[in-house]
């Protein structure tokens, strides 16, 4: 959650308007509220007479603080970024966020040039550079106006690329400048330019004749309200937000079915993003069911899943190179999965001994990261394999890493899951791995299901997986995040 409201404090700023404001630096507040419930705050500072290498430029800063509650424990995220703009064309000429949960620091640094972006990204103290280049007819996204003196245009729409800071890639950027609409901002009605950004965090924002923003509404529920200073610093109570975002569903009972079931069919409602290919634990079909919106659709979702075999399987892969190539991604090493550190393959080892049996494999690893990691809810960071090793404590998320970076390291093809899981009456955002041990009957990848976490034998058929691969893909759903309607329609063990 704090990533992807990073992610979104970057792509605000880029929206048009905060190129627009000559004079001293100015100083606005806004509360962020969920369901009414407020958050935290944040503070933005405009100074349009900044100079950024020497040249002239737009600096803009922003801070937030939220305050949340999680299974029951309390913790905070603060977020800071600093974006400096051409003041001729509102373009970005560079950005640096830093965000803070639990202790734990991601630090994100870029410079751009007219077709690329260099970055560093420390997370947790491991480093990584880059440089990402646009093809040939793609741009940054620009401020759709003319000028920093220009009002919003309705109609104005400006397709391009932005650097996602939370995953250090190009992601697709729209923005659509509309018409008027009026809205409630301190209290009052007020007329505003609704403005529409599509991107991997989708907002609607409300900005006023000068660009300034009025009002926001970001994945999740979450509001950003303008607000006078006092009112924007106040305190508000923690609410937990996995009971907040979490989906109680309709139709067949699940309270027997929970940690045992290996069939289930549902109903999944208002989903705008697509969910992963099918494969042997889950696939989907589209239904002709109208949503409340034109891009909303129902899916009909089966989730069909196995216990680890008990018969002989297939070897772990020996070397990466050795796997088939449609594999070889889940058995690769990314900054949160260090599966490449000769450390977690000497650690892998010692967990499985001589075994080398994809099924047996999993299931030692399993056990072991039960065992290694004591529940934690009040890790609000998403977190690297070193620092789970450091201090073994979290929530799904971090078994889930580090049950892969073991996995991966001594071979054994591992996905991220993420997506929601039944437990206490109510479906919670949730995450667990799929490792995959052979191949099935008609020669497709035979993936298993497993639940590290909550040390269950295997992930029942109560987990629908809305993201798959790495645990940082859970962006790629967070438009329908605290959206998503749930029918059973069937469940049996």
């Amino acid at each position: 959650m704090n990533r992807l409201f990073a992610a979104f404090l970057v792509v605000l700023l880029a929206l048009p308007g905060f190129a627009q404001m000559p004079g001293a630096p100015k100083a606005v507040y806004f509360g962020i509220f969920l369901k009414e419930s407020k958050l935290g705050h944040m503070y933005q500072e405009t100074d349009s007479m900044a100079r950024y290498k020497g040249k002239p430029a737009v600096k803009v800063l922003v801070r937030s603080v939220m305050n949340i509650a999680l299974l029951g424990a309390d913790g905070a995220i603060t977020t800071s970024a600093v974006v400096y703009l051409d003041p001729k064309t509102g373009v970005t000429l560079a950005e640096e966020s830093r965000t803070e949960a639990s202790g734990r620091v991601t630090e994100i640094k870029a410079t751009y040039t007219a077709n690329s972006v260099s970055f560093t990204a420390t997370v947790q103290g491991v480093v990584k550079s880059g440089t990402l280049t646009l093809k040939p007819g793609e741009s940054f996204v620009r401020d759709p106006s003319d000028g920093p003196s220009q009002k919003p245009v309705p109609g104005t729409r400006v397709k391009g690329k932005a650097f996602s800071s939370d995953t250090q890639t190009l992601v697709d950027i729209e923005i659509l400048v509309g018409a008027k609409e009026t809205v409630v901002v301190q209290g009052k009605a007020v007329t505003a330019y609704k403005m529409q950004t599509t991107s991997s965090v989708p907002s609607t924002s409300y900005v006023n004749e000068d660009g300034e923003l009025l009002l926001s509404r970001v994945a999740l529920g979450i509001e950003i309200r303008r607000l006078p200073r006092e009112l924007a610093l106040m305190t508000g109570k923690n609410i937990d937000l996995a009971d907040s975002i979490g989906v109680r569903p309709s139709g067949a009972s699940l309270e027997k079915a929970a940690r045992t079931s290996h069939y289930a069919v549902y109903e999944l409602g208002r989903v705008t993003r697509p969910l992963p290919p099918k494969d042997s634990v889950q696939g989907w079909e589209a239904l002709p069911i109208p949503g409340e919106e034109k891009n909303e659709k129902t899916l009909r979702v089966i989730v069909t899943v196995l216990d680890l075999p008990t018969e002989p399987t297939v070897p772990v892969f020996a070397v990466r190179d050795a796997a088939p190539e449609r594999l070889k991604r889940f058995l690769s090493a990314t900054q949160f999965v260090p599966c490449d550190d000769p450390s977690f393959k000497t650690l892998a080892r010692r967990v499985i001994g001589s075994e080398t049996d994809a099924a047996k494999v999993a299931q030692l690893l399993t056990e072991h990261t039960h065992k290694t990691i004591k529940p934690d809810p009040s890790i609000l960071a998403v977190r690297t394999a070193q620092d789970i090793r450091k201090d073994p404590r979290g929530v799904c998320r971090d078994y889930t890493t580090y049950f892969t970076t073991l996995a991966r390291a001594i071979g054994l093809p591992t996905k991220q899951c993420t997506g929601l899981a039944y437990a206490n009456g109510m479906f919670l955002y949730h995450a667990w791995p799929e490792v995959c041990v052979g191949q099935d009957a008609r020669g497709a990848d035979l993936w298993v299901a497993l639940e590290p976490t909550w040390g269950a034998p295997f992930a029942d058929a109560t987990h629908l997986k809305l993201a798959e691969g790495e645990i940082t893909d859970i962006a790629n759903i967070a438009a329908d995040m605290g959206n998503y309607t749930i029918k059973v329609l069937e469940v049996r063990d």
